[in-house]
C-alpha cells in the first residue's frame, strides 16, 4: 500500500484566488478617493475662496463616518462585506456623478452641491475599516493574513502617493477628467466588490440593534493584547502629528519651495511603501508585542530628531523613517484585529478601530496646531515627539498582555 503523501500549501501569491479582488478593490477605491478629495478640495477653494469653508469640508466628512461607523460595523458583520463594499462603491459613484454636473450648475449651488458629494463620500468611509477586517482574512489562510495585511496597506499607500499627483494632472486638463476618472475607478470597485459574492458571509443574524453594534468594544475591552495596541496607536497618533506642521517647517525652517514641501510630505510614504514591501516577503513572526512598542518609540524618536533638524536632507530621512515605524504598527496591529477577533464580530471590531483612527488623526492634527501656536512650532513637535516615547513606557507597562504578545496568530487566552 502506498504512503499517502502530505501535499505543502502553496506559497501566499498576492496574484492568486479572491484576495487578489480585494486588494484590487482596495487600491482602485483609495486611488479614486484620492483623485476625487483633490478635485474637490481645490473646486471648492475655487468657487467659495474661502479657507473656512475648507475647514468645513473636513468636518463634514468626519461626521457622517464617525456617526455611522458602529452600524456599519454591524451591517458588515451581518451580510456579505463584498455587497456591503459593492453599496459603498456605487454610493461614491454616485457623488463623482454629482460634481461632474456641477459646470452647468447655477453659482449658488456649486458650493452646496460639492459639501453634499462630501457629505456622500465621508458616510461611506465608514464602512472602509469593516469591510476591510472582515474580508481579507474570509479569503486567505491564517498563515498568510499577516503578508497580506502588508500587501493591502502597501497598495492603499501606493494609492495615497500616487493619487494627489495623479488628481492635480488630470483636473489641470479639466475637473470633468478627474472626477471622470474617479467615477471609474469606484465603478471598477463595485464590480471587483461584486465579483467577491458571499466571501465573508457570517452566520450571526443579530437584530440590528446598538446593544449589538457595540459588541466590538467589548471585544477589545475583553482582550488586553487588542486594547492595548489601540490605546498604544490612539496615543501616538494624537502626540506625534507632526506632519500637520509641516509646510511651517518647509517654508520657515529649512527655507524650502513648494517643490521642497512635496517631497518632504511623500518621504513618509516613501517609507511606508518600502517597508510594506518588505513585511510582504518578511512579515513579523515572533515577539509581535515587542516590536510593536519598539516601532512607536521609533516614531516617537525620527519625531523628536525631525523637530529639531535644521537640514533638509536629515528632515527627509526622518520622515522616511516615521513613514516606515508607522507601517511597522499598522501591520501588527491590524493582523493582530483580523486574526484575535470572532470571524462573526470582525465588522464590528473594524469600526471601532476606524474610529480610533480618524478620531486620533483629526484631533492629533488639531492638537499639533495648537501646542505650536502656544509655544511655538519646534517646542511643539519634540515634545510631541518625546511624549510619544514616554506613552509607549506607560503602555508597555499598563499592558503587559500586549508586551509580552508573540506570534500574530496567538488566540486570546
Amino acid at each position: 500500500m502506498t504512503a499517502s503523501i502530505s501535499e505543502t500549501p502553496p506559497a501566499f501569491s498576492p496574484f492568486r484566488g479572491r484576495f487578489c479582488f480585494v486588494w484590487l478593490l482596495r487600491g482602485c477605491s483609495a486611488l479614486g478617493g484620492q483623485i476625487f478629495a483633490f478635485g474637490l478640495a481645490l473646486q471648492l477653494f475655487q468657487a467659495s475662496g474661502s479657507t473656512l469653508d475648507l475647514g468645513l469640508l473636513g468636518l463634514v466628512q468626519f461626521f457622517p463616518s464617525l456617526a455611522l461607523a458602529l452600524p456599519a460595523g454591524h451591517l458588515v458583520d451581518r451580510y456579505a462585506p463584498g455587497r456591503i463594499a459593492m453599496v459603498a462603491q456605487i454610493a461614491n459613484a454616485l457623488a463623482a456623478v454629482l460634481l461632474l454636473v456641477v459646470p452647468g450648475m447655477p453659482a449658488a449651488l456649486i458650493v452646496p452641491t460639492l459639501f453634499a458629494g462630501a457629505l456622500i463620500t465621508g458616510g461611506t468611509r465608514a464602512f472602509e475599516h469593516p469591510v476591510n477586517t472582515a474580508l481579507l482574512p474570509s479569503v486567505v489562510a491564517d498563515r498568510d493574513v499577516a503578508r497580506a495585511v502588508a500587501w493591502t496597506t502597501t497598495v492603499a499607500k501606493i494609492a495615497t502617493l500616487v493619487g494627489p499627483v495623479l488628481g492635480g494632472a488630470l483636473y489641470a486638463l479639466s475637473p470633468q477628467l478627474a472626477y471622470g476618472t474617479a467615477l471609474a475607478l469606484f465603478l471598477g470597485s463595485g464590480v471587483l466588490a461584486a465579483m467577491l459574492g458571499t466571501v465573508g458571509l457570517s452566520a450571526d443574524k443579530s437584530a440590528l440593534e446598538w446593544r449589538s453594534a457595540l459588541a466590538g468594544i467589548g471585544v477589545i475591552w475583553r482582550d488586553r493584547v487588542l486594547s492595548g495596541a489601540m490605546v498604544l496607536d490612539m496615543l501616538a497618533v494624537l502626540l506625534g502629528g507632526a506632519m500637520a506642521l509641516l509646510p511651517v517647517y518647509a517654508m520657515v525652517i529649512l527655507h524650502t519651495g513648494s517643490v521642497g514641501l512635496g517631497i518632504l510630505r511623500a518621504a513618509p510614504g516613501l517609507g511606508a511603501v518600502v517597508t510594506g514591501l518588505w513585511l510582504a516577503r518578511h512579515p513579523v513572526d515572533r515577539k509581535a508585542g515587542k516590536v510593536l512598542l519598539l516601532a512607536t518609540a521609533m516614531f516617537g524618536l525620527s519625531t523628536c530628531i525631525f523637530g529639531i533638524s535644521k537640514s533638509y536632507e536629515l528632515t527627509l530621512v526622518m520622515l522616511t523613517v516615521m513613514g516606515g515605524a508607522d507601517m511597522v504598527s499598522i501591520h501588527i496591529r491590524s493582523a493582530l484585529i483580523q486574526l484575535r477577533t470572532p470571524p462573526e464580530l470582525r465588522g464590528r471590531v473594524g469600526a471601532v478601530n476606524g474610529i480610533f483612527i480618524s478620531s486620533s488623526n483629526q484631533i492629533g492634527a488639531f492638537e499639533s496646531g495648537l501646542t505650536a501656536y502656544w509655544f511655538g512650532t519646534v517646542p511643539a513637535v519634540v515634545f510631541g515627539g518625546a511624549a510619544t516615547i514616554a506613552v509607549t513606557g506607560v503602555v508597555a507597562v499598563a499592558f503587559k498582555a500586549l508586551r509580552r504578545a508573540d506570534r500574530l496568530g496567538d488566540k486570546p487566552a
